[in-house]
């Protein structure tokens, strides 16, 4: 156990790290924690890895390291069944039918502290049961989590027969293929519909373009926030309403909600269920320069004058069943939309110049995407 001074320090840091809550009743899961990540590394004491971390933020990889040892990582496929029907049944389908009657086939959605990826994965089986003709939508499906580890398991899309206890056999036997005796394999077309990345929720990172979390239609944020500080619980509600979109949809557990802190999204209940959602969009009028179609591309000094050809890796059609075998067709040149979600990944990995040549062939494409601008000026600003 950690010197009563030592232990004061962890808790602050914990909790200005990862806004995690670990007041005195807790000391004891914060010692156990910091006692296993010390003796992975390659300090010789406990006290030493306490003084390393104080000079790292939050979002290095050692912090993300720790965080697998704080938190609680265990979750499983179509997790708190009411929920998961409120979503399935209500949610999905009017964001789906909005979308359609606006004539603009894309949905954005974000799973917030996705620890091994069995939440982003069962929307991804949602949505591929609701979207007869996928393949013309434009999804994303964003999954963040702090524990990189925990992530690199999601990616693999490798589960236990304990993480598929409430999966029913018909959605097994569709999406997922028995690897041996304890492992099962989820089919590889649902595994593409779905991005990680690593975020951390008490960062003020988000919501952003350039990490992906703007204007989301649906944020699932979960059994993450009843862990957290006062102080950060805050912090983070307001990022996540500023983050959805307009009419955009927001899932919390019922331990986490509160009208109080979610405010000024309006409650709406569910048999069982309490899910949180935005108002329209009350944005005033475009100026005059958007109305009427522009001599000449907007910005032009943002874009480099003679930018080299850009090798445009195109998305990977999505694939029903495992067992089904398709036609080879022809892949369709990438739209301006996914040549924008290709920028926000490679200037989320710190490639800024490629991003910022990507904006610039979404913009040959459609010249007034407002989106691509927005983009291309913050990826300019870093």
């Amino acid at each position: 156990m950690l010197a009563p001074d030592a232990g004061s320090r962890a808790r602050d840091l914990a909790a200005s790290r990862l806004g995690l809550d670990f007041r005195e009743r807790r000391q004891a899961d914060l010692d156990q924690g910091l006692a296993r990540a010390w003796k992975t590394s390659p300090l010789p004491t406990l006290e030493a890895y306490l003084a390393w971390l104080e000079t790292l933020p939050g979002e290095s990889q050692e912090w993300g390291r720790l965080a697998g040892w704080l938190t609680v990582g265990e979750t499983y496929f179509f997790r708190d069944h009411a929920c998961a029907e409120a979503i399935e049944q209500d949610v999905l389908p009017a964001l789906i039918a909005a979308r359609r009657a606006e004539g603009v086939f894309r949905l954005r959605l974000w799973s917030a502290g996705c620890s091994t990826g069995e939440e982003p994965y069962s929307l991804a089986i949602l949505l591929d049961r609701l979207l007869p003709d996928r393949s013309a939508w434009s999804l994303t499906i964003l999954a963040t989590d702090i524990n990189l580890e925990a992530l690199e398991s999601a990616r693999r899309g490798l589960y236990r027969e304990w993480a598929l206890r409430e999966t029913p056999q018909w959605i097994r036997d569709k999406y997922f293929r028995r690897r041996d005796a304890q492992t099962f394999e989820l089919d590889p077309g649902i595994r593409r519909m779905v991005a990680f990345a690593p975020l951390n929720l008490a960062a003020d990172v988000y919501p952003s373009m350039l990490t992906n979390t703007s204007a989301v239609d649906l944020i699932l944020c979960r059994n993450v926030l009843m862990y957290f500080t006062k102080g950060a619980q805050r912090a983070a509600a307001a990022r996540l309403r500023r983050a959805l979109g307009a009419g955009g949809w927001l899932a919390v557990s019922p331990a986490e909600a509160s009208t109080e802190l979610f405010h000024p999204l309006a409650p709406a209940n569910f048999p069982g269920a309490i899910l949180y959602r935005s108002g329209p969009a009350s944005a005033p009028p475009l100026p005059r320069a958007w109305e009427e179609e522009p001599a000449e591309p907007a910005w032009p000094d943002l874009l480099p004058a003679e930018a080299p050809p850009v090798t445009v890796t195109p998305v990977v059609p999505l694939q029903g069943a495992l067992s089904e075998e398709k036609e080879e067709t022809p892949e369709p040149a990438p739209g301006a939309e996914t040549l924008l979600q290709q920028a926000r990944q490679l200037a989320g990995r710190g490639e800024l110049e490629k991003a910022r040549q990507l904006c610039g062939a979404a913009l040959a494409q459609e010249r007034l995407n407002a989106e691509a601008y927005l983009l291309l000026a913050e990826i300019c600003q870093e």
